[in-house]
C-alpha cells in the first residue's frame, strides 16, 4: 500500500512539474513573440519624445486612447471565448473557430459607417485639421480586430514560431518605416517619391500612424492563409454561436471598462488642461506601464494554459502561481522605482519629466491589475464572465469619480487621475478576492505575507523616490530588499 501511495504521489508530482515546465516554456515563447514588439515600442519612446513636441505627443497618445475604446467593442471578447470553448470536449475545434469568427463581420459595417461619418467624428473629437488620422485609424482597427482570432488560433495550435515570426516581421516593418520617415526622409534619401506621397496628406505625428497602418495591413496579409483555410459558411452552428456570444459579451464589456480605466485620464487631461501637460503625463504613464510587460508575458502563457487544461487544473497550483506573481511583481516594482531617476533620462526627453511623480502610483495600479487578471481565471473557468463585468464596472465607477473630481476642482493636478488608476485597480482586486472567497475561490492566498511584502515595498519605494539623489543608498536598499525577500520565501521556493 505504501509503495502504491508513493507511486501515486510521484505521478502527481511529475504531472505538476510537467505543468510548471509547460507554463514556463509557453511564457518564454510568447514573451519573444508578443513582448519583443512592446519592448521595441518602448525603445521608440525616447525617439518620439525627442522628435515630437509635447503637443504632438499628446495627439499621438490621444488617438491610440480613442482607438482602444473602439477595439474593445469590436473584439467581442473573442480571444478568451475561443480558448474557453476549445476546452469543451463536446465541440469540434474547427467549428469553434468558425463560430468565434462570426462577430468579426461587424468590422466591415464599422469601416463603412466610420468612413461615411468621418466629418462628424473628427469634429466631435476635435481633429478637424487632421481627418487623415481618423481614416488611418479606421483601417488599423479594421485589420487589427480581424487578426485577433487567427493569432489566437496560432497560439491554440502551438505554432509558436509562426506566431513569433509574424509579430517580429510586423514590428520591424513598422520600426524601419518610422526611422526612415523621421531620420532619412527630410534628407530626401531613398524612396523619396514614395514617402513624398505620405507627406502630402499628413504631418510628423501622422507618420507614426501611417507606419502602424502598413504594419496592420502586413499582419492581415500574413494571416490570410488561415482565413482561407479555416473560415467557411458551411460549418456555421447557430446554437454554439449563441453560446459563445453570450460568453463573449461580458468579456467585451470588461475590455471596454479596462480601456476606460486606462485611457479616460489622458483623454480628459488633453481637453481640460492642455496638450503640453497631457504629452508629459502620457509619456510618464508609458514608463509606469512597464509593469504591463511583466503582466502580459505572464498572461499569454497562463490563460490559454489553464483554459485548455481544466481537468489537470488544481487550485493549489493557481494559488502558488498567483503568490509568486505578486512577489516577483513587487521585486520588479522596487527595482524600477528605485532606479527611476536613471531610467527616465534614457527613456524620455527632459521636457517630459514634469509628470514623473505619477510613475510609482500608476505602476502599483498596474501590479494590482495583474493580480486581478490572475484571479479572474477562475470565473472564466466556471463560465461566469459576467462576474468580471460587474467588478470592472466597480473599477470604472471609481475611475469616473476621480476624473469628475479632477474636472470640477479648479486648477486641479494630473495626480488626481493617477491616484484614480491605483484606486480603481486596487478596488477590483479587493472585490474579486472577498467576493470570490465566499463563492468560487476555494483557496486562500497567504494574505498577511502579501500585505507585509506590499508594505515593505511601498516603504522602500517611498524613501527612494524622496531621496532620489542618494543613488548609493538606493542601490543598497534594492539589494537588501531582494535578499530579504528571498530569505523570507526560501522555503516556499524550495517547496513550490
Amino acid at each position: 500500500m505504501d509503495k502504491k501511495k508513493a507511486e501515486i504521489r510521484n505521478r502527481i508530482l511529475i504531472k505538476k512539474l510537467n505543468l510548471y515546465k509547460k507554463l514556463v516554456i509557453q511564457t518564454i515563447i510568447y514573451f519573444i513573440g508578443s513582448i519583443f514588439p512592446k519592448i521595441i515600442n518602448y525603445a521608440f519612446l525616447k525617439f518620439f519624445t525627442k522628435s515630437l513636441r509635447r503637443e504632438e505627443f499628446s495627439l499621438y497618445t490621444d488617438m491610440y486612447a480613442l482607438s482602444f475604446l473602439v477595439i474593445g467593442f469590436l473584439s467581442f471578447g473573442l480571444e478568451n471565448t475561443y480558448f474557453r470553448f476549445l476546452s469543451k470536449k463536446d465541440h469540434n475545434k474547427e467549428v469553434v473557430f468558425q463560430q468565434a469568427f462570426c462577430p468579426i463581420f461587424d468590422n466591415f459595417f464599422f469601416l463603412i459607417f466610420s468612413v461615411n461619418s468621418i466629418k462628424y467624428l473628427v469634429s466631435i473629437a476635435g481633429y478637424k485639421n487632421h481627418p487623415e488620422y481618423f481614416f488611418m485609424f479606421f483601417l488599423i482597427i479594421f485589420f487589427d480586430t480581424i487578426c485577433i482570432l487567427p493569432m489566437a488560433w496560432l497560439r491554440a495550435n502551438e505554432m509558436a514560431l509562426k506566431y513569433t515570426t509574424i509579430n517580429v516581421i510586423n514590428i520591424l516593418l513598422q520600426s524601419s518605416m518610422i526611422i526612415y520617415m523621421f531620420s532619412f526622409y527630410p534628407q530626401k534619401i531613398l524612396f523619396f517619391f514614395y514617402f513624398e506621397l505620405v507627406n502630402s496628406f499628413t504631418d510628423k505625428t501622422g507618420y507614426i500612424f501611417f507606419a502602424n497602418m502598413i504594419s496592420s495591413l502586413s499582419n492581415f496579409l500574413l494571416i490570410t492563409p488561415i482565413l482561407f483555410k479555416k473560415v467557411t459558411i458551411k460549418k456555421f452552428n447557430k446554437i454554439l454561436a449563441k453560446k459563445m456570444l453570450n460568453y463573449g459579451i461580458p468579456i467585451m464589456l470588461g475590455t471596454i471598462a479596462f480601456s476606460i480605466n486606462e485611457n479616460l485620464d489622458k483623454i480628459l487631461i488633453k481637453r481640460w488642461l492642455s496638450d503640453e501637460i497631457n504629452g508629459a503625463y502620457s509619456a510618464c504613464y508609458k514608463i509606469a506601464s512597464f509593469m504591463s510587460l511583466y503582466i502580459r508575458a505572464f498572461r499569454l502563457g497562463i490563460e490559454p494554459f489553464f483554459l485548455k487544461n481544466l481537468k489537470m487544473l488544481m487550485q493549489n497550483i493557481l494559488r502558488k502561481i498567483t503568490y509568486f506573481f505578486i512577489i516577483f511583481g513587487l521585486i520588479f516594482y522596487v527595482l524600477i522605482c528605485g532606479n527611476l531617476s536613471i531610467l527616465i533620462e534614457f527613456l524620455i526627453d527632459k521636457k517630459y519629466h514634469l509628470a514623473i511623480s505619477i510613475i510609482p502610483i500608476v505602476m502599483m495600479g498596474n501590479l494590482f491589475l495583474g493580480i486581478y487578471t490572475n484571479l479572474s481565471i477562475f470565473y472564466k473557468i466556471i463560465d461566469k464572465p459576467i462576474i468580471g463585468t460587474y467588478i470592472s464596472l466597480v473599477g470604472v465607477l471609481i475611475t469616473i469619480l476621480f476624473n469628475i473630481v479632477f474636472i470640477l476642482i479648479p486648477h486641479s493636478s494630473f495626480m488626481i487621475p493617477a491616484w484614480g488608476t491605483l484606486a480603481s485597480y486596487g478596488s477590483m482586486v479587493l472585490v474579486l478576492y472577498f467576493w470570490g472567497k465566499k463563492n468560487f475561490l476555494k483557496f486562500c492566498i497567504k494574505t498577511w505575507n502579501i500585505v507585509l511584502h506590499l508594505l515593505f515595498a511601498l516603504f522602500l519605494v517611498g524613501y527612494m523616490v524622496n531621496h532620489e539623489n542618494r543613488i548609493e543608498i538606493s542601490i543598497f536598499l534594492q539589494f537588501l530588499y531582494v535578499i530579504i525577500v528571498f530569505l523570507f520565501e526560501k522555503n516556499n521556493l524550495k517547496n513550490k
